[in-house]
């Protein structure tokens, strides 16, 4: 289906997606397949990332309780290059896609969105809001573009599928709260009688473990221990920099807004009486009015300062606090797999027992139907075992996949908060130069003070040569 970049693909009348045209003919065997969008987005055969994601035009549609926005999506060959496709999302298909990735690729890491709480109908249009969010959608996107563990994953074909049609009935077959144990394909029974008591006997396993009983392990239970008190202790360690660290950069807007009002007052003290005005001989002391405009620019410069400061070290603190938030839920998805594997390990034990029971009842007073009923107890028991080692399989495999994500996470995080850092280390160089330069002017001129730094070598303790800082 041949796309249009410069066409929208709903209807902003109604908010509904244009009828989908015919498929193309297949193409001859003597040419060569032209790769789909999402096989462009994945990477392709040769897995390289060659495309360029881009969140842009959030439209509104609809008023009322109905409102909602769609956002368009370009995907570009090169960043500054024209579209080569574009699909419009709203926001609760992206919500759609987070659970579905994480349906369908159990214990990988997918970055958090945003604002996934209710909110009330006049801020979710309100265009701050919606700016907002189409920041984190973009970066939600290019996150998951290039995640190593959602190759292959079929809510990413739908999502960026152009036509329409195919979207939605990918939403409507695979909604985005699936049970985990619908994922395990022939485990879960298909009666409605024998759902019942899975869900009976699964809801018994989770009363064993509030009452604080504890879950049968994989062979990876010791690593995974350590992978939870990790967790526990950089979450820990970063609730508390979080704190401390949007302390120091909201320190630049207080001191801003303290500064503000100071120099206003001066002024206005200024134009009711500054006897330095009057004077004809100046003193070396600064006026009230001097005072006063440097407290204007103090505040200006200790305001772009805490702006920066926000952008660069404020934002990327809780996305390191949402990037902990991702790994949790991740967890959560392991756990959820490890009920599942003990849900069928108590249905074993019970068809085992039930077994049981029936043999010695047929040995102590036989009767001509415990033959069939005997069968049919070791059939139940035999698809319980199938089911519990396929439960054990899907562990294991949802367990290595997390452990993959949790060595990525963990230089990751170590990169992102040294980067941070770094970032509010140069801002404070960048503007401490400015804001010396401001003081200065408060200070009595003439007698000799300045704080220009000189660099004066020392030696004498055999070390080599010393840059030390003094005041002249």
């Amino acid at each position: 289906m041949s796309i249009d970049p410069d066409k929208e693909l709903f209807d902003s009348s109604n908010g509904q997606p244009p009828p989908s045209s015919a498929p193309p003919p297949p193409p001859e065997d003597d040419e060569p397949r032209k790769r789909t969008m999402s096989e462009e987005i994945e990477g392709g055969s040769d897995g390289q990332q060659t495309l360029h994601l881009s969140v842009t035009d959030p439209q509104q549609v609809g008023e009322g309780r109905n409102a909602h926005t769609f956002y368009r999506i370009d995907v570009r060959q090169g960043q500054y290059s024209d579209p080569l496709a574009s699909v419009r999302r709203r926001y609760s298909d992206f919500q759609w896609l987070f659970q579905r990735l994480h349906a369908e690729k159990p214990g990988s890491i997918i970055p958090i969105i945003p604002h996934q709480q209710a909110v009330q109908i006049s801020k979710r249009m309100s265009e701050d809001l919606i700016e907002e969010r189409r920041v984190h959608l973009e970066k939600f996107l290019r996150k998951i573009q290039v995640h190593p563990e959602l190759e292959g994953a079929a809510a990413l074909s739908a999502f960026f599928s152009p036509d329409a049609e195919v979207f939605e009935k990918a939403k409507k077959d695979n909604p985005g709260n699936t049970n985990s144990d619908d994922q395990l394909d022939g485990t879960v029974p298909s009666t409605s009688k024998e759902k019942a008591k899975h869900m009976l006997v699964k809801l018994g396993v989770r009363a064993k473990v509030a009452r604080g009983g504890e879950l049968e392990e994989s062979q990876d239970g010791a690593q995974m221990f350590e992978v939870e008190s990790y967790l526990n202790t950089l979450e820990s360690h970063v609730k508390t920099l979080s704190k401390t660290t949007l302390s120091l950069v909201n320190v630049s807007k207080q001191t801003s807004s303290a500064l503000h009002e100071l120099g206003q007052s001066l002024f206005g003290l200024h134009q009711t009486f500054d006897p330095e005005a009057s004077k004809s001989t100046k003193s070396p002391l600064p006026s009230i009015k001097v005072i006063s405009n440097v407290c204007a620019s103090l505040s200006a410069i200790n305001r772009v300062k805490f702006d920066e400061n926000s952008a660069k070290v404020g934002t990327p603190m809780h996305e390191v606090e949402w990037s902990i938030k991702a790994a949790r839920l991740a967890l959560k998805r392991r756990k959820e797999r490890q009920l599942t594997y003990n849900t069928f390990l108590q249905q074993v034990k019970n068809r085992e027992e039930s077994l049981e029971k029936l043999k010695v009842k047929a040995t102590l007073s036989p009767q001509p139907n415990f033959d069939s009923k005997m069968s049919d107890a070791q059939t139940a028991l035999d698809q319980a075992r199938a089911s519990t080692k396929s439960a054990l399989d899907e562990l294991d495999s949802v367990t290595q996949r997390f452990f993959r994500e949790m060595d990525r996470f963990k230089k990751s995080v170590d990169i992102e908060l040294r980067k941070l850092y770094a970032a509010h280390a140069k801002i404070q160089c960048d503007y401490s130069a400015q804001l010396n330069s401001e003081w200065d002017k408060l200070l009595p001129s003439g007698n000799g003070a300045s704080r220009s730094p000189v660099v004066s070598k020392n030696s004498s303790d055999g070390s080599g040569d010393m840059a030390e800082m003094t005041m002249i």
